[in-house]
């Protein structure tokens, strides 16, 4: 996209997010909301809240990543703690988990957006999120959350080179989502797999893997790297003595690569038949 056909969409989102009023955003600090929390600022002011949950499945990088941003740029933030594992769909796992997780975030969302007299409760949703698998959708369309990236047909890219456009942190950040995705559906979310695979994720960032995901299957781990990741971990014998020691210490009997590269919603692939809520 043309820098000024990008500018132009720049200020449609501006213009949208001014009519709403008084906007309280759902922040996680990735590369979506993170635009929207740097021009909701800029054009609302103190009529602008930013609210991130707090919850177990919430990576450490990710909230330290949404904390420095805020700061950086005069953001007005909160932090809400949530208890995630506390939903028993979720903890279940079925098709339908991000269903009754959305459902339940976004209901604390509303009764937040609600005593602070907010007009709009907004996310970060954008346009590409229409093809994949993502039954949390229908949940933010019940508490009428308002999706303006989708709304105005932005793009994952979009929203990347607008970010650069604007020089913001976030432009170059990794796709980012929720660590009960690294577990196959039907295999039940509890504390000790997600701190699991926090850690090992955690020691993949330290040794340099960004786009990087640590797939849960009882006794083994999967990695899934990025093309040109897999193929340095392979040529260095250290990182990966490094990692089957992490991951023997977390109680694993084995540790793989898996030889196709990283793909956001991998997991979706070999999802069961979808059923209805």
């Amino acid at each position: 996209m043309s820098e000024n056909n990008l500018r132009n969409k720049l200020a449609a989102l501006e213009a949208l997010l001014r009519s709403y009023g008084r906007v309280l955003l759902a922040f996680s600090g990735g590369v979506d909301s993170s635009l929207l929390a740097y021009l909701g600022q800029r054009v609302l002011g103190e009529d602008f809240l930013a609210i991130t949950l707090q919850h177990s499945c919430y990576p450490r990088w990710e909230l330290r990543d949404a904390l420095q941003f805020a700061q950086r740029y005069d953001i007005r933030h909160e932090l809400l703690p949530f208890d995630q594992l506390a939903v028993p769909q979720l903890r279940e796992n079925s098709t339908q988990r991000c269903y009754y997780c959305k459902k339940a975030m976004f209901s604390l969302l509303r009764a937040k957006a609600q005593q602070g007299k907010f007009n709009q409760l907004i996310d970060g949703s954008n346009a590409d999120d229409l093809d994949d698998f993502r039954p949390g959708l229908k949940a933010l369309t019940e508490l009428n959350v308002i999706s303006p990236l989708k709304i105005l047909g932005w793009s994952k890219n979009e929203v990347r080179q607008a970010s650069r456009m604007l020089q913001l942190p976030s432009a170059e950040l990794p796709t980012c989502a929720c660590l009960a995705t690294r577990i196959p559906y039907y295999s039940e979310v509890n504390e000790e797999k997600i701190a699991q695979i926090e850690a090992m994720e955690e020691l993949l960032h330290m040794l340099g893997f960004q786009q990087c995901r640590a797939r849960h299957h009882g006794d083994s781990m999967r990695l899934e790297l990025a093309a040109p990741d897999q193929v340095r971990l392979l040529q260095n014998e250290t990182m990966r003595q490094k990692l089957l020691e992490k991951a023997q210490n977390l109680g694993f009997r084995w540790l793989s690569l898996d030889l196709s590269p990283f793909r956001s919603g991998n997991m979706n692939s070999t999802k069961p038949e979808k059923t209805s809520v």
